[in-house]
């Protein structure tokens, strides 16, 4: 194996292992030791390729953050408003399954987003994919694109926080997390999207 490559695999081990540190104990409650003795190897070779935990953090922001355009990009959603739901989900359950992208939510709500805020990632595009959405939809229900963008903005943030002890949310609710979401954004949808009747421009 090249020292180059060995080089990166061990780049990729030390960024693996600080998504899953940050993403369960967050910047300040993550030590470098305890990266390192996940990841597998030495605190030199951490040294190696992070100058400091700030510049990890760093790095670990930007493979969430691209992990995160990756599946939005993927999603192939529906046309309109069904479409940007889906895309809600897709990105709701990634925040579940993948660690660099819990990692880069934790590390932008605590404010470690240096150059690559995780809200940026997403957010705008939320808001233009609602904004086409009104347009293709003949949506209105009372509500705006920018306050649907909001809405589901926290939605999202919610998924983030109880992620990490959903356990909690089971309490309140009696139900999983992915139950949950799922009924409140066909709700959601109910809400916003214009009866039959004023489809027609019936009274």
């Amino acid at each position: 194996m090249a020292k180059q490559e060995r080089a990166e695999q061990t780049r990729q081990r030390l960024v693996e292992a600080a998504s899953a540190a940050f993403a369960e104990h967050g910047y300040a409650g993550t030590s470098l030791h305890r990266i390192v003795r996940s990841a597998g190897v030495t605190m030199g070779a951490l040294t190696f390729h992070f100058s400091s935990k700030s510049a990890l953090a760093d790095a670990v922001q930007e493979a969430g953050t691209a992990a995160t355009r990756e599946v939005l990009h993927n999603s192939a959603p529906a046309p309109g408003l069904r479409g940007v739901l889906d895309e809600v989900l897709a990105l709701a359950d990634a925040l579940r399954t993948t660690q660099s992208i819990r990692a880069a939510a934790r590390l932008t709500r605590e404010g470690h987003a240096a150059d690559h805020d995780w809200y940026d990632s997403w957010a705008p595009g939320l808001r233009d994919a609602l904004e086409r959405a009104w347009r293709e939809d003949h949506l209105d229900g009372g509500l705006t694109p920018l306050a649907a963008t909001s809405l589901l903005s926290h939605v999202l943030l919610g998924v983030e926080a109880t992620t990490a002890s959903p356990d909690s949310l089971r309490t309140v609710t009696g139900d999983g997390p992915e139950d949950n979401l799922t009924q409140a954004l066909k709700a959601l949808g109910t809400l916003i999207t214009p009866s039959a009747a004023s489809a027609r421009g019936e009274d």
